[in-house]
C-alpha cells in the first residue's frame, strides 16, 4: 500500500473557493502560503471498510495517483503532491481555470478549420503520449477537454479526470465495462472518440445521435453516419476524409495515433491543402446550439443521479456498471429532468410554469432510482449552499413548500434506502431538516445499512442538525447494520456537542457494539477527552467492561491518557476490576511504563497487591518489562507507613501553602545548624534534648605555631590534597604558593581535632522543607562557611525578595572580626541585588532583601544577662548604627540585634526570633501571593 506525506494541508495551502464537487470528492481553489503559488486541490472521502458503500477505494485513489504521476506533458494536468488524513486523500493539482473547450468555441462568431486543427492537434497530442506511457484514458469527451488559460491568444489544452484511466498492454487485447455493458463493445475504446469529437466541432452535431437510446446505440454498433448537406456543408473534403478514416468499426483498420497526427487536415502536405483548411468554416450555428444542448443534458444528468449513482461514483468506486443502472444515458423522461434542473436553480416560477403546462405530469413519480423531485431538493440546497457561500440562497425551503403543496411524498426511499431527510442530514442543510421535520417527515426511517438521518448528522458532525432531529423525536438509539447508536457514532468521531445533545434528550449511555464498546469505551480509545468528560458528566456507567473485560479506565491505563485517567477515577471508578486476563488498570498502566498513571492510581487507592490470571503482580509486569522506576515505586509501596506518607503527599489541596525561603549565611562554627535545630523544637522536645558537645575552634585558641593556622586552610586540604601550603583570599577562590612554608607541614594530634570539626561543619548548601515551631513552613536553605563553596553562592542565593536572610556571627570573636565577618555577608546580599530604575529617596531600593544579625555564643562569651533573663550585648547598638550606615540603603536590616545561646531552643531570646521570623513572614505572604508557587 502507498503511504501518502501525512501532513496538515491546512497549515501548508490556503483552501479557497470549491471548484466542482461529485459524490465523494470535493475540488477547492488552494494557495501555497510560502510560495504563492495556485492550485486545485481534489479531496477525495476514503472508503471506512470493504463493506461500506461511502467513499473510494484505496486501490482506485492509487491508481489515479500512480497514473498522474508518470505523466508531465503540457497538455495534460499536472499531478504536484499528494497528502493524507484519516478521512481523505488530497490531490495537488495544476489549477486548469479556462474551462472547457466547447464553451470555450461556442463564445466565437466565426471558426475556420485551421483554427479548430490547432486545438485537434494538441489533444492528438496528449492522447499520443498517454499511448506511449500505455495508458488509456477510457473517458476522453467534452467535459474532459479544458483549457489552460482562456484569455491568452492561443490557449493550451488540457485532459483532466484520469479517475477511469488505466495503463494496459496495447499488444493484447484489454476489456472491461465502461458505459452500458448490454451494448457497448470493448473495441470502442480506441480512437474512435477522436473522430467523435471532430465531427461535433465541425458540424455541431452527434454522428451517431438517434430518435432514443436505442436508436443510438444501433447507430455506434453499425457506425451508421452520413454527412448532412445540414450540418456540413462547409466542411473541407479532408476533414470529412479525417472523420471518416476515425469512424471505422473494425480498430485495424482504424486510423491509429500516429496516422492521426500525419493526416493532411492536421499536417498539409501543400499549399493547396492548407488553403482549403483555412477556408473552410465551422458550422458555429449548429455548433451553438449543440454545446447549449449539451451542457443542458449534462446538468440533468449530474443531479438525476442525485449524488449517489453520479459519474464520479461509478469512476472511482470498484462496482460494475452491471450493478449500475446509469451510465451512458438517463432512461427517465426529459420532463424529470427538467424539473430537476429547476429545482437545482432554485427556480420555482419556472417550476410552476412547467407544471402548470403539463396538466398529465405527476409530480410525484420517482426516477428509475426510486428518488422524489423532495429528494432532489434537499441535496440541491447542499449543494447550492457549497457552491457558493458568498451568495446566500433562502428559496430552497420555498421549492420544497411547493413541492410538499402538490402532495410530493415525504418519505419515499430510494435504492439505497435513503429520504430526503437522510440527504439533507448528511450535507448539514438544517433548515431543510428543521422544515421536513416540521411538515411530519419521518425521522426514523433506515437506509440499507440501517442508518437513520441521526446517525449521518453523527458521522459528520453537524451538531444543529442533530439538535433538530431530536427535537422532532426521532429515536436517538436506533442502531445501525455495524450495532452503533448515533451516541456511539459521535463519541467516536469526538464530536462533543452532539454527544451532549444526545444526551440531554435522553441517549442510553449503556449502549454497546458488537463487540461490547460503549461511548466511553469509543471516547476513551480516540483519545476524545471533551467527550469523556461529558458522558461522565451525565453519570454514564463508568465499570462496564466489553467482550475482553476491559473497561474504559484499562483502555486509558494502557494508553497511559493521564486526563482521562484522572477523570475516570474522579468518577469513583472500580480501580481494581480485573479483564479476562485478570489484569487491572494497575497491571496495564505498569507494564506499559505509564509512571504517572501509576502514580495516580496508587493515590486513587489502587491495590498494589492484586494478580493476574498468570500470577503476577504490577510489580513484577514492569520489572519484565525494565521499567525500572516504576518497579522501585511499587515496591516501596508495599509497607504501610510509606503507602499513607506518600498518597499524603499527593493528595491535592485546595489551600495555598505559603512555604518562603530562610536563607542562613555565618562563617564557619558561628552556629547556623545548631540554631535551625533549636528553632524547630517544641517545648516537650526542648526539655529532653541535650546541648551539642561544642568541639573548640583551635584557629581562636591557639596550642600550637601549627593550630594558629587558619582554620580554612585544614578545609582546603581536606578537599584538595596537595594544596596545604596555600592562603585563600576572601572571596576570590585564587590560591597562592605560600611564601614562608617551604616544604610540607607533617600532621598533628590538633590537625586531627580539626579534622573532627570539619566533618560536622555543613557542606556546600543544605536545604531542607520544615517546619519552625510556631512559625510555619519553611524552605530552609543553609550555606555553609567554608570558603571553597562561596564560589557558587552568587548563582544559589539568588535575588530573592520573597525569602528571609539570617546573618549569624560569633560573639567569641573580637568586635572588629564581628563586624568583618557581618560586612563579608551583606556584601554578598547586596551583590545581589540588581539596579533598579526606580529608587527611593536617598538611593533606597523599593523591595530590599530582609536580613536579621543574630549573635551567637552569647554564652560562651560571657554576656551579662538582664533581670528579664535576655542578653545584654553591650555593643548592639554601636554594631547596628555601623552596619545601617553601610548597607541601609541597599538591604532591609531589622533593628534589632538578636543575641542569644543557639542551643537553648526554649529561651526567650529564642522566642524573639521566632516571634521576629513570623512577622516578616506574614508580611511577605500578604505582600506576594505568589509564594507557594515559588517554593522549592
Amino acid at each position: 500500500m502507498t503511504v501518502f506525506s501525512q501532513e496538515n494541508v491546512e497549515e501548508l495551502f490556503e483552501i479557497g473557493d470549491e471548484l466542482g464537487s461529485g459524490q465523494f470528492a470535493v475540488v477547492r481553489r488552494c494557495r501555497n502560503r510560502s510560495t504563492g503559488g495556485e492550485y486545485a486541490a481534489k479531496f477525495i472521502k476514503k472508503r471506512r471498510s470493504r463493506s461500506s458503500r461511502r467513499g473510494v477505494t484505496r486501490e482506485d485513489i492509487e491508481r489515479e495517483v500512480n497514473i498522474l504521476k508518470e505523466l508531465q506533458h503540457p497538455n495534460i494536468i499536472t499531478l504536484h503532491h499528494v497528502y493524507e488524513n484519516k478521512a481523505e486523500v488530497i490531490l495537488i493539482l495544476e489549477l486548469v481555470a479556462g474551462g472547457e473547450l466547447f464553451d470555450f468555441l461556442a463564445e466565437k462568431e466565426s471558426l475556420s478549420e485551421e483554427e479548430a486543427t490547432q486545438f485537434l492537434k494538441q489533444i492528438l497530442d496528449g492522447v499520443f503520449y498517454l499511448h506511449t506511457k500505455q495508458i488509456a484514458h477510457f473517458d476522453l469527451k467534452p467535459e474532459n477537454i479544458m483549457l489552460l488559460n482562456r484569455t491568452v491568444p492561443h490557449p493550451r489544452i488540457k485532459l483532466i479526470d484520469f479517475g477511469l484511466a488505466h495503463k494496459i498492454d496495447f499488444g493484447n487485447d484489454f476489456k472491461n465495462i465502461f458505459g452500458t455493458p448490454e451494448f457497448v463493445a470493448p473495441e470502442v475504446v480506441n480512437y474512435e472518440p477522436l473522430g467523435l469529437e471532430a465531427d461535433m466541432c465541425l458540424s455541431g452535431a452527434s454522428p451517431f445521435l438517434g430518435d432514443n437510446k436505442q436508436e443510438t446505440l444501433a447507430n455506434v454498433s453499425a457506425v451508421d453516419y452520413t454527412f448532412d448537406d445540414e450540418f456540413f456543408s462547409n466542411t473541407s473534403i479532408l476533414a470529412k476524409d479525417f472523420i471518416t478514416r476515425l469512424l471505422i468499426k473494425d480498430p485495424k483498420k482504424r486510423m491509429t495515433i500516429k496516422d492521426s497526427l500525419l493526416h493532411p487536415w492536421i499536417k498539409p502536405k501543400d499549399t493547396q491543402q492548407a488553403l482549403s483548411r483555412k477556408e473552410s468554416a465551422v458550422n458555429m450555428e449548429k455548433f451553438k446550439k449543440f454545446a447549449a444542448r449539451r451542457k443542458w443534458k449534462q446538468s440533468v444528468r449530474l443531479i438525476s443521479l442525485c449524488n449517489r449513482l453520479s459519474r464520479s461514483f461509478l469512476s472511482r468506486s470498484n462496482i460494475s456498471v452491471a450493478r449500475s443502472d446509469d451510465t451512458l444515458d438517463e432512461e427517465d423522461s426529459f420532463v424529470m429532468k427538467a424539473i430537476i434542473h429547476a429545482i437545482n436553480d432554485d427556480n420555482v416560477p419556472g417550476l410552476q410554469h412547467l407544471l402548470g403546462s403539463l396538466t398529465s405530469y405527476d409530480v410525484n413519480q420517482p426516477n428509475k432510482v426510486r428518488r422524489t423531485h423532495t429528494h432532489t431538493n434537499a441535496h440541491a440546497h447542499a449543494r447550492a449552499c457549497v457552491i457558493d457561500k458568498s451568495r446566500p440562497r433562502h428559496g430552497h425551503v420555498g421549492t420544497l413548500k411547493f413541492l410538499h403543496e402538490n402532495k410530493c411524498p415525504l418519505d419515499v426511499q430510494d435504492k439505497s434506502g435513503e429520504t430526503a431527510l437522510h440527504v439533507a442530514a448528511r450535507y448539514g442543510n438544517v433548515d431543510v431538516v428543521t422544515y421536513l421535520c416540521s411538515i411530519k417527515a419521518n425521522p426514523d426511517l433506515s437506509d440499507r445499512e440501517q442508518e437513520t438521518p441521526l446517525h449521518c448528522a453523527a458521522w459528520h458532525g453537524y451538531s444543529a442538525v442533530a439538535r433538530a432531529l431530536c427535537q422532532a423525536g426521532c429515536h436517538v438509539d436506533a442502531k445501525n447494520r455495524e450495532g452503533e447508536s448515533p451516541l456511539l457514532t459521535a463519541s467516536a468521531r469526538g464530536f462533543a456537542d452532539i454527544v451532549e445533545c444526545l444526551a440531554e434528550h435522553r441517549a442510553t449511555m449503556e449502549a454497546t457494539d458488537k463487540d461490547g464498546h460503549t461511548a466511553l469505551h469509543l471516547a476513551v480509545r480516540r483519545c476524545q477527552l471533551e467527550v469523556a468528560l461529558c458522558l461522565l458528566r451525565h453519570r454514564c456507567h463508568v465499570d462496564q467492561q466489553d467482550r475482553h473485560g476491559n473497561t474504559a479506565l484499562h483502555i486509558a491505563c494502557k494508553d497511559g491518557n493521564l486526563p482521562i485517567v484522572a477523570a475516570i477515577c474522579g468518577a469513583k471508578a472500580g480501580l481494581d476490576l480485573p479483564n479476562k486476563y485478570g489484569r487491572t488498570p494497575l497491571h496495564l498502566a505498569s507494564n506499559n511504563g505509564a509512571l504517572e498513571v501509576v502514580r495516580h492510581l496508587c493515590l486513587a487507592g489502587a491495590n498494589i497487591d492484586a494478580v493476574t490470571n498468570d500470577g503476577k503482580t504490577a510489580e513484577d509486569l514492569a520489572s519484565s518489562e525494565q521499567h525500572e522506576v516504576i518497579f522501585v515505586l511499587l515496591g516501596r509501596l508495599k509497607k504501610d507507613n510509606h503507602k499513607l506518607s506518600y498518597i499524603q503527599q499527593l493528595r491535592p489541596s485546595q489551600l495555598l501553602q505559603p512555604r518562603i525561603k530562610l536563607k542562613l549565611f555565618g562563617h564557619q562554627g558561628v552556629g547556623k545548624s545548631t540554631l535551625l535545630e533549636s528553632l524547630k523544637c517544641g517545648i516537650l522536645r526542648s526539655l529532653f534534648r541535650r546541648k551539642r558537645t561544642r568541639i573548640s575552634n583551635p584557629s581562636r585558641h591557639p596550642s600550637s605555631p601549627i593550630a594558629s593556622k587558619p582554620a580554612v586552610s585544614v578545609s582546603i586540604s581536606n578537599l584538595y590534597p596537595g594544596c596545604e601550603n596555600v592562603s585563600v583570599r576572601s572571596r576570590s577562590m585564587m590560591f597562592e604558593p605560600s611564601l614562608t612554608k617551604g616544604v610540607l607541614e607533617v600532621f598533628s594530634p590538633v590537625h586531627n581535632a580539626l579534622s573532627s570539626a570539619d566533618e560536622l561543619a555543613t557542606r556546600a548548601i543544605d536545604i531542607q522543607n520544615t517546619n519552625i515551631n510556631g512559625v510555619g513552613d519553611f524552605s530552609v536553605w543553609e550555606f555553609s562557611g567554608n570558603p571553597v563553596y562561596q564560589c557558587a553562592y552568587d548563582y544559589f542565593a539568588a535575588n530573592d525578595v520573597t525569602a528571609l536572610h539570617l546573618v549569624l556571627f560569633s560573639l567569641e570573636e573580637p568586635y572588629e572580626t564581628q563586624l568583618g565577618h557581618i560586612t563579608y555577608w551583606l556584601n554578598t546580599l547586596k551583590a545581589l541585588s540588581l539596579p533598579s530604575d526606580n529608587i527611593a529617596l536617598a538611593g533606597r531600593l523599593q523591595n530590599p532583601l530582609a536580613v536579621s544579625l543574630v549573635g551567637t555564643h552569647a554564652d560562651l562569651a560571657n554576656v551579662p544577662r538582664a533581670f528579664s533573663g535576655e542578653f545584654l550585648y553591650d555593643k548592639e547598638r554601636v554594631l547596628l548604627k555601623e552596619v545601617k550606615n553601610r548597607f541601609g540603603t541597599d538591604l532591609q536590616i531589622s533593628d534589632k540585634l538578636f543575641v542569644m545561646d543557639v542551643g537553648a531552643s526554649n529561651s526567650k531570646d529564642m522566642k524573639t526570633l521566632r516571634s521576629h521570623l513570623q512577622e516578616l513572614r506574614t508580611s511577605i505572604i500578604s505582600r506576594d501571593g505568589r509564594v507557594a508557587a515559588r517554593a522549592v
